[in-house]
């Protein structure tokens, strides 16, 4: 089961319960920050899940749609689109009914593998409108009698790395169900929704403690960035590549063999063979990665689907010259402190350190790394083996995503997901063979330094307190544009005499509420802005400027004097 890291669990009175159906049911803070980016990035592939199998054996497709339905009436999450209710996205479930499963039958073509491969990548390549679409989307490919590929195309909303394994063990047990003619399941009595809503409540009741441990712990953290084949621009380019390493056996055996001696695992010790490394790269001793944690910590959650997943910055001083040894001490406890306060939602955390906004890069890192477990994966799909395809890359999502995936007898594959347009292949196959190469030294020796004594250079300063006054306003608005979108920005932010060259963001503002501010201009003005040009246009003059241009794109019938008193008046009546 391709598992991600876990927290540690929670007492057994914090229980997960249904919640009313009658009224809007909001998203998970996690599921909120990836329809924010679907906004902001809407034509991309960055946030799909891929699952792509062959399977040998006796198979009916057709027995297999209908096995897809009864998966999807079980799981509420699957038949979800996502829409706005009143300056916030909303789920809106839909009930039970047939899912459309292409089948497409090239048995005796030619070219079979080549078109059923096309097909799965066409499929798998499209974005979601996730307005309007159920998140999941799927093709079957039948080559032969006994021979079939078969794609499942998901949103990173609706689904996880967890979700994986249990959507494909529902699946096998639906389409057993199916054709034996048994009556199915009845499906779990607590959905996401009921997850959602729980996380939202759990995190109103925990106040401030958790978002004060990562302001401290993340206070003037720079981003690990490894040196660039080619200059980094000024937009992040979404091309991606990837690339996989096997990590020879007795390197395997040796990490855990160190990890049963120190006390930290396989993931620990692994992540700790790369935070060296990324200190050897970038002479850095100050080093952060981000890390997926699986967020099924409550035992209602542990055969849902449903996007669960939290990120956590992982930042570790490597600082003084350590023994690998000394190295997993201070990875362990980074690890353990960071999963114990794993309920605060990352874009909460952003919101609290404010770090500097840029639209070609990531807030507070560029570099993730994880530890997948493989080992439990179903190998049967209703009677037919199952194979997974190779994987394929997708727009990046960071610089690199860093995977290693352990199987059930402790094998190791590195898999490298990156950036193409910053860096070359061969720069991404060097980094790990160095790492797989570090890995044996490390564990070799794990008493022996694993980095000189002497400060790296380029570690961050110490960090600076954030001003508490704000610079001289540069002139209070008097547009009636600007005027109107200096209002939506006080009463949302909660700051007052808000100026025309004042920067959203500097002000306290955040993901979420840009999507807000969308939803307040969209009532006061009729206009629908791109959630990009929110992200761009941060000052109040900025937006302002935005929003009249797009009014007179929709009313280029009317005078420009026609168009501002328009203007005029909306703001008038959005105002009051």
């Amino acid at each position: 089961m391709p598992t991600q890291t876990n927290a540690p669990p929670r007492g057994t009175g914090d229980r997960i319960r249904p919640v009313p159906r009658g009224g809007p049911l909001r998203l998970s803070p996690g599921q909120e920050r990836l329809w924010f980016l679907d906004g902001l990035r809407g034509d991309g592939t960055e946030y799909l899940v891929w699952l792509r199998w062959r399977l040998r054996g006796p198979w009916d497709p057709e027995v297999f749609a209908r096995a897809v339905t009864e998966v999807v009436r079980r799981h509420e999450v699957l038949r979800t689109r996502y829409g706005d209710d009143d300056g916030g996205p909303v789920q809106v479930v839909d009930p039970p009914g047939p899912v459309d499963v292409t089948v497409v039958d090239l048995a005796g073509a030619p070219d079979a593998g080549a078109r059923a491969t096309a097909l799965l990548d066409a499929t798998g390549n499209r974005p979601f409108d996730l307005r309007r679409e159920h998140p999941l989307r799927v093709v079957v490919a039948r080559l032969a009698p006994t021979e079939h590929l078969v794609g499942l195309t998901l949103h990173h909303i609706a689904a996880d790395a967890w979700s994986c394994d249990v959507l494909l063990r529902d699946l096998d047990d639906a389409y057993r169900t199916v054709l034996t003619g048994r009556r199915p399941p009845a499906p779990p009595t607590v959905q996401y929704a009921d997850v959602a809503s729980w996380q939202r409540a759990r995190r109103e009741a925990a106040g401030t403690a958790g978002v004060d441990y990562w302001r401290d712990q993340l206070a003037g953290l720079e981003p690990v960035l490894l040196p660039t084949d080619r200059p980094r621009g000024a937009r992040r380019d979404r091309r991606g590549d990837m690339l996989t390493l096997d990590v020879p056996e007795h390197v395997a055996r040796l990490v855990g063999v160190v990890g049963e001696r120190y006390g930290t695992g396989a993931f620990m010790t692994l992540l700790a063979a790369f935070q060296v490394l990324l200190a050897h790269r970038t002479g850095r001793t100050d080093i952060a990665v981000g890390m997926p944690a699986a967020g099924r910590d409550a035992p209602e959650s542990e055969d849902l689907v449903g996007f669960f997943v939290n990120t956590l910055v992982l930042r570790t001083d490597l600082a003084g010259g350590p023994s690998f040894a000394r190295v997993l001490e201070r990875v362990r406890a980074t690890v353990l402190a960071a999963l114990t306060h794993n309920d605060v939602p990352f874009e909460e955390v952003v919101a609290a350190i404010r770090p500097r906004r840029d639209a070609a890069r990531n807030p507070l890192f560029e570099i993730m790394f994880q530890v997948l477990h493989t080992g439990e994966t179903p190998g049967m799909l209703g009677g037919a083996t199952v194979e997974p395809l190779p994987m394929t890359a997708t727009d990046a999502k960071f610089d690199l995503v860093f995977t290693v995936c352990r199987d059930a007898a402790g094998d190791l594959h590195c898999v490298l997901e990156y950036a193409g347009g910053l860096f070359d292949r061969a720069t991404m196959r060097r980094l790990a063979e160095d790492y797989v190469t570090l890995l044996e030294r490390l564990a070799g020796e794990p008493e022996a330094r694993a980095l000189p004594p002497a400060p790296a250079p380029g570690a961050p300063a110490a960090p600076a307190h954030p001003a508490v006054a704000r610079a001289p306003a540069a002139g209070a608005p008097t547009d009636p544009v600007e005027q109107a979108v200096a209002g939506i920005w006080a009463r949302l932010l909660g700051v007052d005499d808000i100026a025309t060259d004042d920067d959203f963001f500097d002000l306290g503002g955040h993901s979420l509420l840009v999507a807000r501010v969308r939803t307040a201009l969209r009532q006061t003005f009729a206009v629908e802005l791109p959630l990009q040009v929110l992200f761009e246009a941060t000052s109040v003059a900025a937006l302002a400027a935005a929003v009249t241009a797009a009014v007179r794109a929709d009313v280029s019938r009317l005078s420009e004097s026609q168009a501002r008193d328009l203007l005029s008046r909306a703001a008038r009546e959005g105002t009051r």
